[in-house]
């Protein structure tokens, strides 16, 4: 949780195109990996596993809503109720995942 800032790779920059989330707010999916507004300028990239478990990617957050410090303590209170709403498989990778900010 280095609060650090990450342009987009290909296949993000591939997602942010086309956007991700309909105006019901539902996700929309690209083969495994979809990308989710868990709530306003909180968005997560999540990859389904096949097994029912899910890994979550990355977490992103908007600038314009969350400082460093804002986004940092976002995620220390609510890691938890994001690992069980979808059903996140805890392991190295998924628990250091880093939440990082975006435009």
């Amino acid at each position: 949780m280095d609060g650090t800032m990450h342009a987009p790779s290909g296949a993000e920059a591939r997602v942010a195109a086309h956007p991700s989330v309909n105006a019901n707010g539902a996700a929309r999916h690209l083969h495994d990996e979809w990308l989710e507004e868990y709530e306003a300028g909180v968005f997560m990239k999540l990859k389904d596993l096949g097994d029912g478990t899910r890994e979550l990617k990355r977490v992103r957050f908007s600038k314009r809503r969350f400082g460093e410090h804002q986004a940092e303590n976002w995620w220390k209170e609510n890691r938890e109720k994001v690992y069980e709403r979808y059903n996140i498989r805890t392991s190295q990778q998924a628990s250091s995942a880093a939440p990082t900010h975006s435009a």
